[in-house]
C-alpha cells in the first residue's frame, strides 16, 4: 500500500491532529473497557439465571455420594426419597407397593 511520506509525517507532527488522535484513542479505550465490564456483568447474570438445578436431578447427586454406594437397599430408598419432589415421591411409593 502506498502512503505519501509528506502527508504521513505532517499528520504526526501536527499538534492538532496528535491531540485529536489522542483523545479519540482515549474515548475508544474507555468504550472498550465499558463494553468489557458490561459483557462480564451480562455473562455473570446469565450463568446465575439460566442454570437452575432441576429437582429431578437431585437423586443423581445423591447417587454419586459414598454414603449411597455403601448403603443397603432400604437406606438407599430413604436417601432418594429425602431429595425427591412430592409428585415423583408419590409415584415411586405406588410402584414400591406393587
Amino acid at each position: 500500500m502506498f502512503t505519501n511520506p509528506v502527508f504521513t509525517s505532517a499528520m504526526f507532527t501536527n499538534p492538532q491532529f496528535a491531540s485529536l488522535l489522542g483523545s479519540s484513542l482515549a474515548v475508544l479505550a474507555i468504550g472498550m473497557i465499558t463494553l468489557g465490564v458490561g459483557l462480564t456483568v451480562v455473562t455473570a447474570w446469565f450463568w446465575y439465571a439460566a442454570r437452575p438445578e432441576p429437582e429431578a436431578l437431585a437423586p443423581l447427586e445423591i447417587m454419586s455420594e459414598r454414603q449411597f454406594v455403601s448403603a443397603d437397599d432400604n437406606e438407599r430408598k430413604r436417601l432418594l426419597h429425602s431429595v425427591r419432589a412430592a409428585p415423583a415421591l408419590e409415584q415411586t411409593l405406588e410402584s414400591d407397593t406393587n
